[in-house]
């Protein structure tokens, strides 16, 4: 059965934000920017869900959130898995970014952003236009089911209409999973130290989907047939 992959709403930000948080605190190298699980208190989930929900507004362009929704007609939604994707760089137009308005009051999740910077100017804005994955999350009670892949993949053949790039970054596992999508190696972006862990290095990485040639029907065959 087809996994059903369609955009968050805001109804779903409470699920998301469970399913993030539950996915950060099984991987060892993104702990470094959240806070312990006895730190993850209200005013924490608060801050990530007032975040996401800037994302979700329709009036903003530079952020797409799907999901894997597992419920079937009629049930409650039950999502296992997410993708943020910022779109901010994937247009070739004249728009101007449109700036995070949410205080990020969060050292950590500061740091974070620091980090994403960072791989931007040092290897991501060689591309005119990409799309950057922000965040892919599996709840570890659904993990190794493909749910992952699918939503990338998703987003693979979205980029096929026009041809693009989508650009990310990879852990020791992310790198791993990445590499088997496809995606090739761009270099090294440090972490700096923190409570949770020593300093790590994650790749930043890059995948170039070509535009999907139109496919010549039979008619159109014929006609280019008689006019030759």
């Amino acid at each position: 059965m087809q996994n059903k992959i369609r955009a968050a709403t805001f109804e779903d930000l409470p699920s998301v934000v469970k399913v993030i948080l539950a996915a950060i605190n099984k991987e060892r190298l993104w702990t470094n920017f959240v806070p312990s699980k006895t730190g993850q208190d209200e005013s924490y989930v608060k801050e990530i869900e007032a975040l996401l929900r800037e994302h979700l507004d329709p009036s903003n362009k530079d952020w797409v959130i799907e999901v894997i929704d597992l419920a079937k007609n009629g049930q409650p939604s039950q999502i296992v898995s997410v993708a943020v994707w910022d779109m901010s760089a994937a247009e070739d137009d004249d728009r101007k970014k449109r700036d995070v308005k949410t205080e990020i009051k969060d050292d950590r999740l500061s740091a974070y952003t620091t980090v994403v910077s960072k791989a931007r100017n040092e290897f991501f804005n060689r591309y005119p236009q990409h799309s950057y994955l922000q965040l892919l999350a599996t709840h570890p009670d659904h993990q190794n089911h493909g749910y992952a892949k699918d939503l990338v993949h998703s987003h693979m053949v979205k980029a096929k209409q026009k041809g693009g790039v989508l650009t990310t970054l990879g852990g020791p596992f992310g790198y791993i999973f990445f590499s088997g999508l496809g995606f090739h190696d761009l270099g090294p972006v440090s972490l700096p130290p923190s409570s949770a862990s020593d300093s790590h290095i994650i790749k930043a990485m890059s995948l170039t989907v070509p535009k999907e040639e139109r496919r010549q029907s039979i008619v159109d065959s014929v006609l280019n047939y008689i006019s030759s």
